[in-house]
């Protein structure tokens, strides 16, 4: 961003915070909505029409393989189109596609809905909050990620019970329609006022930047960095791409807790305590994104998978007692901040702002494509043993295979930027950011 460096940008503080205030109800009434609160609506829908719970939500898996293949035109569209039209067509795409799920009568129609959904949340569910916030703070940027996670999960867990709420009282059909409008009045007042990608356009500079500071505008093409071709065929990048694909499988447990109860012999009401758990891990989202700023991407990563490997032994040798399941649980849920916030900066880190967008978009395909079918792959280990004990082994074979990954990436950077990073390009051959 050639504008950074002009002193004269007034501070961008008060904004990139109302930015990431937007990105968090952004997350909340789009993902969290359509994601999260579906299981809302599954048993329902299976009662009316008389189908299977695993054929209905077969639209999920479509809507992870479609995101995926959405990623490598959400890495070049996103620099150089209105982030306000970008953000708002994409939102108001995939809140349609979920609202017509209202109307249908065949369960291949869910399917349709869940690959629209996937082609339009590609271009906002994962990549609008590290895209902004990346641009618009120089420092704390761990902080601000971890701050839109939380705004996220709270008001996704506001709205969930208000939208099961709302099934009961209406019946499932007009239900979508009413989370819909919900869902935008929402989230469209920050997508059509508040979001803009480059900070200079306003006038201002990002949260924490000084001058000397390296430019930070994603995909701008006087960004230095590591340029696309030359870093899509490094081990750092490949590597990251399985860190990220490969942690994501821990997002299958969830949904699966029911079958290790069962084993460990407590009650149904003990699972549904343990998911609630899960989900206040949310809540140290800010406290994660303070230490990332603190020792950096890389050190805090590696905390985070040791933290994962413990907690999957933990689970796995001492399950015996309620309080310590439900301690190790919310560890266990330390595979969100790999997944949420530490992917986009390890790769930022790595690659610089140059073609930053597209890969982190590239990264999102690994996420996608293989933390898509996380579920299955967890249910494979627990259906083919007979036992918990396996998907929990499974759970620390992942978490060793991304430390020493991660480790070999670190390893690797060093002598990569050496050979690969390209300073940034005169003034001259500046293509100015969107808006």
């Amino acid at each position: 961003m050639a504008s950074t460096a002009e002193t004269n940008l007034k501070p961008g503080d008060k904004r990139a915070w109302l930015i990431v205030v937007g990105l968090g109800f952004l997350m909340g009434a789009g993902l969290q909505t359509i994601l999260a609160g579906a299981g809302n609506f599954i048993p329902a829908i299976c009662m009316e029409l008389q189908c299977d719970p695993g054929q209905l939500t077969l639209w999920i898996t479509m809507y992870a393989v479609f995101m995926a293949i959405s990623q490598p035109v959400v890495g070049r569209v996103w620099p150089k189109v209105s982030t306000k039209l970008i953000t708002t067509v994409s939102f108001l795409v995939s809140i349609v596609a979920m609202a017509l799920m209202g109307t249908y009568n065949e369960v291949w129609q869910f399917w349709v809905s869940g690959a629209i959904i996937g082609l339009s949340g590609g271009f906002y569910f994962m990549v609008a909050g590290p895209y902004l916030i990346t641009n618009w703070f120089a420092k704390k940027t761990g902080l601000a990620l971890g701050v839109m996670g939380i705004i996220g999960s709270i008001l996704g867990a506001i709205l969930s019970p208000v939208d099961a709420a709302i099934v009961a009282a209406v019946g499932w059909r007009s239900a979508y329609f009413i989370v819909a409008i919900i869902s935008c009045v929402l989230a469209l007042p920050f997508t059509l006022f508040v979001f803009v990608y480059d900070p200079a356009k306003l006038g201002m500079r990002p949260v924490g930047w000084e001058p000397g500071m390296e430019d930070i505008t994603a995909g701008a093409a006087d960004a230095s960095g590591v340029p696309e071709k030359k870093a899509l065929a490094t081990v750092v990048f490949w590597l990251l791409f399985l860190i990220g694909g490969i942690f994501a499988l821990y997002g299958g447990y969830q949904n699966l807790w029911g079958f290790a109860v069962e084993e460990w012999g407590f009650d149904s009401m003990f699972t549904s305590t343990m998911i609630s758990v899960t989900i206040l891990f949310g809540l140290v989202g800010p406290i994660i994104g303070i230490i990332i700023d603190k020792i950096g991407p890389w050190k805090t990563s590696f905390c985070v998978m040791a933290i994962q490997l413990i907690a999957s032994a933990g689970l796995l040798f001492f399950h015996s007692n309620q309080a310590l399941i439900l301690v190790l649980v919310f560890f266990f849920a330390f595979q969100g901040a790999i997944v949420g916030t530490l992917m986009p900066l390890l790769t930022r880190d790595a690659f610089g702002a140059r073609d930053y967008t597209k890969l982190f978009s590239y990264m999102q395909i690994g996420i996608g494509l293989i933390g898509g079918f996380s579920a299955p792959v967890v249910s494979f280990f627990y259906t083919s043993y007979g036992t918990f004990d396996a998907p929990l082994y499974f759970a620390i074979a992942i978490a060793a295979i991304c430390i020493v990954f991660l480790a070999i990436a670190l390893v690797c950077m060093g002598p990569m930027k050496k050979k690969l990073w390209v300073e940034a390009a005169p003034k001259d051959d500046v293509v100015p950011a969107a808006e």
